[in-house]
């Protein structure tokens, strides 16, 4: 048997991971089974089993190597900007700038599926608990940033204000996933993001 290079089997179990993705879109994570994810993948179930146990694992590593992709994107934006309201501002952005495709509504609702349904599994909802946790500290953090350096107000509850903001991230998206066109989201965003401003900067 010719040996398999560590570069192929990267680029295999990345190919899988986008497949499942995809079918979990076209499906809905529920209803996708892993042959589902085989097919779609034009793989054999021999190899899927190769790199995932099982489609709860592979879902579970999707959100996990996103989520790190994400932070690490974020990092990296950031470094231009020197203050709490700049990076507050280009969050928004980046949620604002999205492409509004119907691509993009099918990944909102795999997200919001699993996110529903994660705590009916104990070892599923810790994880999924401290995702959400990972990202509200994230903007706990800047926004402590700005009450030391005297732009926030330091009445201002952080862990509170990260919590509103990751919760109408969620509301809108989840809800223009379901209306769609239709949905006024772009005016969401800014409403929401001028309240916010309004409500914590000290000017």
């Amino acid at each position: 048997m010719p040996k398999v290079s560590e570069d192929y089997k990267e680029r295999k179990r990345e190919s899988l991971l986008e497949s499942a993705l995809k079918c979990f879109g076209e499906k809905g994570y529920q209803s996708t089974t892993m042959d589902d994810i085989v097919a779609y993948s034009n793989t054999s179930k021999g190899l899927i089993y190769n790199y995932f146990k099982s489609k709860e694992e592979l879902y579970l590593t999707l959100m996990e190597e996103r989520t790190n992709r994400t932070f690490k994107n974020l990092k990296e934006r950031f470094e231009k900007f020197s203050t709490a309201k700049e990076k507050i501002e280009e969050l928004f952005r980046i949620y604002k700038d999205k492409e509004l495709t119907e691509d993009w509504r099918k990944l909102i609702r795999v997200h919001m599926e699993f996110w529903i349904i994660s705590p009916r599994q104990e070892n599923t909802n810790e994880i999924m608990s401290n995702r959400y946790k990972q990202y509200r500290d994230f903007l706990v953090q800047i926004i402590d940033e700005g009450k030391n350096a005297g732009e926030i107000k330091k009445e201002v509850q952080s862990d509170i204000v990260a919590s509103i903001f990751w919760a109408f991230i969620d509301g809108t998206c989840l809800h223009y996933s379901v209306v769609g066109e239709n949905y006024s989201y772009m005016e969401q965003f800014n409403k929401t993001e001028e309240m916010i401003m309004k409500y914590i900067l000290t000017t």
